[in-house]
């Protein structure tokens, strides 16, 4: 007997197979890829603040609203977070 849904997964580890999975340390691993598991851990828990504050609000506008910033806000960290900083930046040097 398996877990419930084991087959399955073992299922999508056969289907995602392109080759071994790399799993050496030290290997360099690009920022975008972290960035978006973080993206993707945070976006759970964003999606249910953002539905308790519609529903505390009473307001579909705001809960519309708090979903298109937390899609915006993800998206920016996630791909264009260097375009982010370098603004930032280029806001706080002095201007002589």
């Amino acid at each position: 007997m398996s877990f419930p849904l084991w087959d399955l997964a073992s299922d999508l580890a056969v289907a995602r197979g392109g080759g071994p999975v790399k799993t050496d340390p030290m290997d360099l691993v690009e920022g975008r890829v972290l960035r978006r598991r973080i993206a993707a851990l945070v976006w759970i828990p964003g999606t249910v603040a953002v539905l308790a504050l519609g529903s505390w609000t009473s307001s579909v506008v705001v809960g519309l609203a708090g979903f298109a910033v937390l899609i915006a806000g993800l998206w920016l960290f996630t791909e264009r977070w260097e375009r982010v900083v370098a603004w930032i930046r280029r806001r706080k040097e002095p201007a002589d």
